[in-house]
């Protein structure tokens, strides 16, 4: 066996030069040439001893047997060289590779003899970690990019959770300053009330006196007329006193000298007949200007009556209703006591609240920090073509969703999209987009926080690439739109090309990596 190229092999420092997997082979091939060269000297020296001891045909069989055996150990050396040192070289540098990460090696276990089992098994290792690698990157990227949207979206809370409590110390200061000044109000509507009562009662005081006076004026009124009658009956004596003096003359008269005293007497009578009768007719003027002036006063007195009596019914009605409005005002100041109260609460909720979204806030800051820790650490791994899904990829995963829509209907679409990683639509770092027909995003296989948004959804450029879709889409039926995207980990800029395609009133896409 030919072992003379084998020992500068063994040199320490050419050893040191060569590489790993060129090292591992010739320490292999020096040690089983060693082994067989070792067996194949002890095997020619026992030949040459039993040849040495025997004679005639018995040497000749012997020196036969010790040369078979001999070129059996030259074809064994060279079967274990060719069938296990031969392919331990690829599967070494192979092994070297995955070990430093790059998983784009190829292993081809046909090519590597009798360890063959072992390519395999180091192939299965090879597709395990390409599958793993490209979840996890996959999936930190989509953490990464949630944790960066709920982040985004919590400090957008913060904000507004701070701007809402704010506005409620405010309310809760003017409550303050509302429930005072109704409080305020409630205690004039009760001084307010108490005057109404003091006014009615004095309003119908007022209105039992005007009673009495109208009672008076009509007794004085009867009292009235009672004189005038009165008085006629003495205007009547007078007449008839007169007529009776205006006779006694007459008789007088005709008695002549007798007669003459009784004529003087019936002038006398005459005279104060007539002083009566003026004095009647003055009395009775007197007594008709004063009936005249009583029937005017009275009708005065009626209408003051009427008057007040309106007067007392309009104290009792503005009394009633500032009662009420004195109740309303008490119920009002209650009603706004419990608000006070509501809104404190709700201010101390609020509080809470905003603690509350801080401290998710750090928490999503926290697991988007750890998200890139575990892209970093996995970013060593070199997954070649099959790390990003190419466009073909993309125009088959949109075709796998179509055919979905059409199969089981629009709900079943939807609610795969959605399921994110759990759904059959997803392909490393490939996933489907599905809008309608008006550009709002109704399933996202990626960020399920674009659902329900249309044009407001804009890239880095201010470019609304959904409304694009949409347009691209019901124009030609399917096509290309480019849009700038920034990777949630790297922070990088880069340029996404997304397949659109109109199928059953709804646009599907999937974007990829130029």
């Amino acid at each position: 066996m030919t072992t003379h190229a084998l020992p500068t092999a063994l040199s320490p420092d050419a050893a040191a030069r060569l590489p790993l997997a060129e090292r591992g082979r010739t320490y292999l091939s020096v040690r089983i040439a060693a082994v067989l060269g070792a067996i194949g000297v002890l095997v020619a020296a026992l030949t040459v001893l039993a040849a040495w001891q025997l004679q005639g045909p018995a040497a000749i069989a012997a020196l036969l047997l010790g040369g078979l055996a001999l070129v059996g150990l030259a074809l064994t050396a060279a079967w274990l060289l060719r069938g296990l040192v031969g392919p331990l070289g690829p599967l070494t540098a192979a092994t070297a590779r995955l070990g430093t990460g790059d998983l784009t090696v190829v292993v081809d276990p046909r090519s590597a003899g009798e360890l063959r089992p072992l390519a395999g098994a180091l192939l299965q290792v090879r597709e395990h970690l390409l599958r793993v690698v490209s979840q996890v990157r996959t999936g930190t990227t989509n953490v990464a990019l949630n944790a960066a949207v709920i982040h985004r979206d919590n400090e957008a809370l913060s904000q507004r959770t701070d701007t809402q409590a704010d506005s409620l110390q405010e309310t809760a200061a003017s409550m303050e300053q509302l429930t005072a000044v109704v409080r305020q109000n409630a205690g004039t509507a009760q001084e307010a009330h108490a005057l109404a009562r003091t006014a009615t009662d004095r309003a119908t005081g007022g209105g039992e006196v005007m009673r009495e006076v109208v009672q008076t004026m009509d007794s004085i009124r009867a009292s009235s007329r009672s004189i005038q009658d009165i008085i006629g009956v003495i205007d009547g004596i007078a007449f008839q006193t007169n007529i009776l003096a205006l006779n006694a003359a007459v008789e007088a008269a005709r008695a002549g000298e007798q007669g003459r005293g009784f004529a003087v007497v019936a002038a006398e009578v005459r005279m104060l007949a007539q002083r009566c009768a003026e004095a009647a007719r003055e009395i009775k003027a007197l007594i008709s200007a004063s009936v005249h002036k009583v029937d005017t006063g009275g009708a005065r007195v009626d209408e003051a009556s009427a008057a007040m009596a309106e007067i007392v019914e309009s104290v009792q009605r503005v009394a009633h209703m500032i009662g009420q409005m004195d109740a309303a005002s008490q119920e009002q100041s209650s009603g706004i006591d419990t608000i006070n109260l509501a809104i404190s609460r709700i201010d101390s909720t609020t509080q809470e609240n905003a603690a509350f979204v801080k401290a998710a806030a750090r928490t999503a800051a926290a697991l988007q920090e750890r998200a890139v820790t575990l892209q970093q650490s996995v970013a060593g791994f070199d997954l070649g073509q099959r790390e990003h899904g190419s466009a073909e990829d993309a125009v088959d995963l949109v075709r796998r969703g179509c055919e979905l829509l059409r199969a089981r209907g629009r709900d079943a679409l939807l609610a795969d999209v959605n399921r994110l990683d759990a759904g059959s639509l997803i392909d490393r770092d490939l996933y489907l987009i599905v809008l309608d027909e008006n550009g709002i995003f109704i399933a996202h296989g990626n960020n399920p926080g674009r659902l329900g948004k249309g044009p407001e959804v804009r890239d880095i450029d201010g470019k609304a690439f959904g409304t694009e879709f949409v347009r691209v889409a019901l124009e030609r039926g399917q096509g290309w739109v480019d849009y700038k995207w920034v990777h949630p980990v790297t922070g990088e800029v880069s340029v996404k090309s997304g397949f659109v395609r109109h199928e059953g009133g709804l646009v599907l896409a999937c974007a990829i990596t130029k």
